[in-house]
């Protein structure tokens, strides 16, 4: 089954926070979309394309500002050849097979489409559609993306699975699998476990993963960050249920903070350096001891577009991990793209350095 996104009203695309909520909210009904389109209804062909995207997939999903509902409505219902009829305070086609409030489920031919009156500000209307579980997403770490097509190809055809895979980082691979009209996604998924499994999460959400499997174990995490400002620690509390494996974190922004805060020396600073392995070592050893977490991460390095030196430039990143009673884990990284690209990719070399020293807790 294919799915597909058209939003409607330039309002809801410009509020970002807003159509972040959205479609995470969308997520939990519909893992992946095939297709993602923006559509403005004052342009001149916009029945067209509308009834056009209706057409190539199985199932779409509508989203629509309040001052556009009704406009987009009164188009569904010539679309089904229908007419527009008063339930609950929503002039919505007749031949709607389910709705609340501003949303409704409808049916044309083998199509299914699910419209919603988003309001900024406010709660999504409820999600009518659901996933048939024709896709699946899954990461696969410590391996390239070409070596992971040439090893899934023919598993892919043995299973009728078609796969798209992109890196989110060096040895961080996120893929969405989708099945064919007789594909076996179960057994799909199966095969790939035991072909990769010190490898294998079985969520495209990695962060989700780690706070589930440190719940399990009774694992408590810290995190301690410069360049990422706190770009870990809330990754890890937008999870449900992260408080129970994380207490805090402290983001040491400034070198004074560093030393009076979690104890790194004015030695190592003048030394080496704020972004520098000693540094992040020192910071490490500070956060273990200041929460007590059972595991830490740290972030120490220039994401721009200022503030490179000599041997340092831009994109200079040291991440590490440390567990309790345990030696810490460095790696120096040389990123590249826009300061947020580099902050995020910092962060998920730091996630990917803690899977990659716990393989037992989380495989």
């Amino acid at each position: 089954m294919t799915n597909s996104l058209i939003i409607i009203g330039k309002e809801l695309v410009y509020n970002e926070p807003y159509m972040s909520y959205a479609k995470e909210e969308l997520k939990k009904y519909i893992e992946y979309f095939d297709n993602q389109e923006i559509l403005n209804k004052n342009d001149s062909d916009f029945f067209i394309k509308l009834e056009d995207l209706i057409n190539k997939f199985d199932q779409t999903v509508i989203l629509c500002a309040k001052h556009s509902f009704t406009f987009v409505n009164k188009i569904i219902s010539t679309i089904s050849d229908d007419r527009l009829e008063l339930k609950d305070d929503m002039l919505i086609p007749s031949k709607t097979v389910v709705y609340s409030k501003n949303s409704y489920l409808i049916k044309k031919d083998e199509k299914i489409i699910n419209v919603l009156c988003a309001k900024e500000n406010d709660k999504l209307p409820d999600i009518l559609v659901k996933d048939n579980l024709s896709h699946r997403s899954f990461t696969i770490i410590n391996i390239d993306i070409d070596s992971v097509k040439l090893l899934i190809e023919p598993i892919c055809s043995t299973y009728e699975i078609k796969i798209d895979a992109t890196p989110l980082i060096d040895g961080w691979i996120k893929i969405n699998a989708s099945s064919y009209k007789y594909g076996n996604l179960d057994n799909f998924i199966k095969a790939l476990k035991n072909l990769f499994s010190d490898k294998f999460i079985d969520n495209s959400d990695i962060v989700e993963h780690i706070v589930k499997r440190l719940e399990v174990s009774g694992k408590k995490i810290t995190a301690v960050e410069s360049c990422t400002g706190g770009l870990i620690c809330s990754m890890i509390t937008k999870i449900s249920g992260s408080s129970a494996i994380f207490d805090g974190g402290i983001v040491s922004y400034a070198n004074h903070i560093k030393k009076s805060w979690i104890g790194v020396s004015k030695d190592t600073l003048e030394r080496w350096g704020a972004v520098s392995e000693n540094c992040v070592k020192e910071m490490l050893d500070g956060i273990i001891l200041a929460s007590g977490a059972d595991f830490a991460l740290a972030t120490s390095g220039i994401a721009g577009p200022t503030g490179s030196s000599d041997g340092k430039p831009v994109g200079t990143v040291f991440v590490g991990v440390k567990c309790k009673n345990q030696d810490a884990k460095i790696k120096r990284l040389l990123l590249q793209g826009d300061r947020h690209y580099i902050e995020t990719q910092s962060a998920y070399h730091a996630f990917k350095l803690l899977l990659e020293e716990n393989k037992k807790i989380f495989f």
